[in-house]
C-alpha cells in the first residue's frame, strides 16, 4: 500500500479510552489508512511526531462560529488547536430561518455579535445548502430565540396556538434538512419570555426526530440551581439528550455551588 502521509512514532491516542501508545498513522486520499508500528514509508511524506501526541480532531461543542466562519473560512484559530468540528447556532441565536420581511429584525437583534453578516431571507434548508466551504466540519442548531423572533417578535407573552405551530413547523423543516437539534437562550429575550411548557412542545419534536437540546439555562447566578433543574426536567419529560452549554455559578453569592450543581447533574444522569 502506498500512503500519501505517514505520521511517524507519535503517541497515538485513538479515543477508545485506552492509554496512548507509540505508533505510526498512515493517511491515503484524506483518510486514515493504517495504524501500526514501523509502517513502510514508500513515497509518503513523513511527519516526525516523536514526543508528540497524535489524536483524532477535537469537537468544539459550543461555539458561535456561524457568525465568523463565513468571513474566516480557514478557521485557523481552531485548526491550529486541533479542532476539526464545531457545533454552531447556540444560545438560541441562529442565522436562519429568516422569514420574508424579517431580515433587518434579525440583523438588528444580532448586531452586537455579528454586525458584519449580510442577513437575508432564507429558510433553514437553504442556509445549510449555501453555507460556505470552511476548514472545519460544522453541525448546525436551530435557535429558539430566532424562531420566536420570526414568529412573535420581542413580545413578552406565551405564543398563541397558531404561533406555536408555526415555530414547530420551522423547527421540523430545519431538522428534516439536517440540523442537529434546538438551542435555547432562556437567559435573554425573547427566549426568557418562554415558559417551560412552551419549551416542552419543542421537546416532543426533538424526541420524534432523535435530535438534541442545547440550552443556555435561564439563570446562572442566584437561581442557577433552579435553571439546572429546569434542564433536567426537560430531559426527563422529553426523553432527549440535553446539553447545558456553559455551566457556571456567577457572582460571589454563588461561590461553592459548583459542586452541588455537578452533583445534581450526575444524579440526574444516573437516573435518566
Amino acid at each position: 500500500m502506498t500512503w500519501d502521509i505517514l505520521v511517524r512514532a507519535g503517541t497515538v491516542i485513538d479515543g477508545s479510552g485506552r492509554p496512548g501508545g507509540i505508533g505510526d498513522v498512515a493517511v491515503h486520499d484524506g483518510r486514515i489508512a493504517a495504524l501500526g508500528r514501523s509502517l513502510p514509508v514508500g513515497s509518503a511524506k513523513v511527519i516526525d511526531a516523536e514526543g508528540l501526541a497524535v489524536a483524532p480532531g477535537f469537537i468544539d461543542i459550543k461555539t458561535h462560529s456561524d457568525f465568523t466562519l463565513p468571513i474566516n473560512p480557514k478557521a485557523e484559530s481552531k485548526v491550529r488547536q486541533g479542532v476539526t468540528t464545531e457545533i454552531i447556532g447556540h444560545c438560541g441565536f441562529s442565522v436562519a430561518p429568516v422569514l420574508p420581511g424579517k431580515a433587518q429584525l434579525l440583523a438588528d437583534y444580532l448586531s452586537g455579535g455579528a454586525p458584519w453578516l449580510p442577513f437575508r431571507e432564507m429558510r433553514f434548508p437553504e442556509y445549510l445548502d449555501t453555507f460556505p466551504a470552511v476548514a472545519v466540519n460544522t453541525g448546525m442548531l436551530i435557535g429558539h430565540n430566532t424562531l420566536r423572533l420570526m414568529v412573535m417578535g420581542l413580545d413578552d407573552r406565551a405564543p398563541r396556538p397558531d404561533e406555536l405551530e408555526e415555530m414547530i413547523e420551522l423547527l421540523e423543516e430545519g431538522l428534516s434538512a439536517g440540523a442537529l437539534g434546538l438551542s435555547s437562550g432562556l437567559f435573554t429575550p425573547p427566549g426568557s419570555f418562554a415558559e417551560p411548557s412552551e419549551m416542552l412542545a419543542f421537546g416532543a419534536v426533538l424526541k420524534r426526530r432523535n435530535a438534541a437540546y442545547f440550552t443556555h439555562i435561564r439563570d446562572e447566578s442566584n437561581k442557577v440551581l433552579e435553571g439546572i433543574e429546569e434542564a433536567i426536567d426537560f430531559a426527563r419529560d422529553c426523553g432527549v439528550h440535553v446539553e447545558i452549554v456553559h455551566l457556571k455559578c456567577s457572582g460571589v453569592d454563588n461561590w461553592g455551588k459548583a459542586a452541588q450543581a455537578l452533583a445534581m447533574i450526575e444524579a440526574a444522569r444516573q437516573r435518566l
